[in-house]
């Protein structure tokens, strides 16, 4: 007999128990429940937050709301795969990419255009 093969007849067969398997679904049903009345409320809230203007705060509502709903799909998709899997790698990557991605566009907005500077620096004309 290998490694390998592992031998099941030992093993006394269980019995179908219909009420744990109740008990446990609507177990799942409540966690659901919960999580999808959080997400509705965010996304009630993004909807509420869009007609008012904070000001200079507008971006930092968007991207708290914004990490908000992420924050709860992430933990929604790591309920559904509890090991520390290639998934929850691949959300953390994500993660990471998508803030790195972020920083790199408001660097951008906010340096202006720094390729087309470098390759037509300014002039002594162009300068006032």
């Amino acid at each position: 007999m290998s490694a390998d093969h592992i031998d099941h007849s030992e093993e006394a067969p269980r019995a179908h128990d219909q009420a744990a398997e109740v008990a446990h679904a609507w177990h799942h049903f409540h966690e659901n429940v919960r999580f999808f009345a959080c997400f509705l409320g965010i996304i009630l809230l993004t909807v509420f937050a869009f007609n008012i203007n904070f000001g200079r705060w507008n971006t930092v509502a968007i991207l708290i709301l914004a990490a908000m709903r992420s924050g709860l799909i992430a933990y929604f998709m790591a309920t559904m795969f509890k090991p520390f899997s290639f998934v929850t790698r691949t959300f953390i990557f994500s993660a990471i990419f998508l803030a790195g991605m972020i920083f790199l566009s408001m660097w951008d907005s906010e340096l202006g255009d720094p390729i087309k500077d470098r390759i037509n620096p300014p002039t002594k004309s162009d300068v006032p």
